[in-house]
């Protein structure tokens, strides 16, 4: 049996809080914990880890590996080397992965996928309304009234 240490959200709705417990590799993070090492806080000033240090430990020596969010965090507490972020490239906006991820896709298609079939364009068929030509103006001429000379 692998085990790791993982990271088991416990706070309320939009306010987080986690708990460092220890799973099965297989076991969902909702399962049953073999053991709770501590808690960590991200919302308090300044952050909180709070842990047993011998508990973490003897976990280490039995073999469990922890997962990435977690050797950062005992690596801030000193229990673990530091995390260097150097050779890992920097996560970028979603808007330019989307852009990116649009755009090769566009390029080529996903191995194995059959090719698609390419659809020919929907023409849409715009209905003008008839036009009216203005038509001329025509003078009225009053109705001449004969004047009877009396």
């Amino acid at each position: 049996m692998a085990a790791k240490i993982k990271l088991r959200r416990i706070g309320a709705k939009k306010r987080p809080l986690y708990r460092f417990v220890v799973l099965d590799e297989s076991a969902p993070t909702k399962a049953v914990a073999l053991d709770t090492l501590g808690t960590y806080n991200p919302r308090q000033e300044p952050t909180l880890i709070e842990f047993d240090k011998e508990k973490v430990e003897a976990w280490l020596k039995k073999g469990a590996e922890p997962t990435e969010k977690v050797r950062i965090l005992l690596g801030k507490a000193g229990i673990l080397p530091l995390v260097s972020f150097e050779g890992k490239p920097k996560r970028k906006p979603r808007k330019e992965a989307a852009k990116e991820e649009g755009a090769e896709g566009a390029a080529k298609p996903a191995e194995g996928a059959a090719p698609k079939k390419e659809e020919a364009p929907k023409e849409e068929k715009k209905v003008e309304a008839p036009k009216e030509e203005p038509k001329p103006e025509v003078q009225k001429e009053e109705p001449k009234t004969e004047e009877k000379a009396s």
